[in-house]
């Protein structure tokens, strides 16, 4: 496992780490420390101003560094001071050193005002190729016990994905998982006249559906409780609309991570559909966690002239 951390100095930068010092890290294990520096906005830095920059963004990941370092002995832990446009930067070494995890904080940006003006971590979300943490500074609200672990699923392939990146996560001694599934509900409005029997119809696919949720998400908490102890995970089988009900599960909770798998909608489609993972974690109020599929490569095509 390969875990990027992208830090700035902020209180939400110190959370992640914080929680990565208590993560049981497995030989094998590479943590990576970044911190970008973008001299291009708003104005061009006079000389002495960028080296105080610099100094302070090397002590910064130096000093970060030799904590994982001295929390995690069998890891490999580096760090590296980056120059350029901050989105760039961290996509960029993410992809170059292979990383399945970036890990970052949120500024708190949310709703309309994420959406015009952007942010650095919302920007990671969409276009990162690994797995993105959004860390989110949670001190001013009621703590739960630091490691309830929400895990969004549903019958897909990008939730076998999850699963797997669960299952090669480094975690702490008290983390608890829960699993949810959100069955969509019925519009009202597709509920046709009673005496044809068409309603029923819907209430027993959807009764269905429930059912049949029941099992494989069962599965799925099997495979953790074994792996983990028992009585680690649980599940909750729910009707609704996902984004609202998976906001709601992890307030009600409450989770301290929400973990769910991105479908890849881009562009147009993501602007108009938006997305469960991407509302998801520009809403929650606690840290979120969103993973997509490696992209598959399509076999060359042989030409025969």
């Amino acid at each position: 496992m390969k875990i990027l951390f992208a830090i700035d100095g902020s209180n939400c930068s110190k959370i992640a780490i914080a929680q990565a010092l208590e993560l049981k890290c497995p030989y094998g294990t590479e943590l990576k420390v970044v911190s970008v520096l973008d001299f291009f906005e708003p104005l061009p830095a006079v000389e002495e101003i960028k080296e105080r920059e610099i100094a302070a963004a090397r002590a910064l990941v130096d000093e970060t560094v030799e904590k994982l370092k001295n929390t995690h002995k069998e890891a490999v832990v580096t760090g590296e001071v980056l120059d350029g446009y901050v989105v760039d930067e961290i996509l960029h070494v993410s992809q170059e050193w292979g990383a399945d995890l970036i890990i970052m904080g949120s500024h708190g940006r949310t709703g309309m005002a994420e959406f015009w003006m952007g942010s650095v971590s919302r920007s990671v979300l969409l276009h990162a190729r690994s797995a993105v943490r959004i860390v989110r500074d949670q001190s001013g609200d009621d703590q739960p016990s630091g490691g309830n672990v929400l895990i969004a699923v549903d019958d897909s392939e990008h939730c076998d994905h999850l699963i797997e990146h669960v299952i090669a996560m480094p975690w702490t001694a008290k983390t608890t998982f829960r699993l949810v599934h959100v069955v969509p509900s019925i519009n009202p409005d597709m509920l046709l006249d009673s005496d044809t029997g068409y309603a029923n119809t819907l209430s027993q696919y959807c009764d269905a559906k429930v059912a049949g949720a029941e099992i494989w998400v069962r599965e799925l908490v099997g495979k953790l409780n074994a792996l983990y102890g028992d009585s680690v995970a649980e599940s909750r089988i729910v009707i609704g609309d996902a984004r609202e009900e998976i906001l709601k599960q992890a307030n009600e909770w409450p989770a301290d991570l929400v973990m769910l798998g991105s479908h890849g909608r881009r562009g147009f489609e993501r602007l108009l559909m938006g997305s469960v993972s991407e509302a998801v974690a520009t809403h929650a109020k606690c840290s979120v966690e969103v993973t997509r599929m490696p992209p598959r490569r399509k076999p060359k095509l042989h030409v025969v002239k």
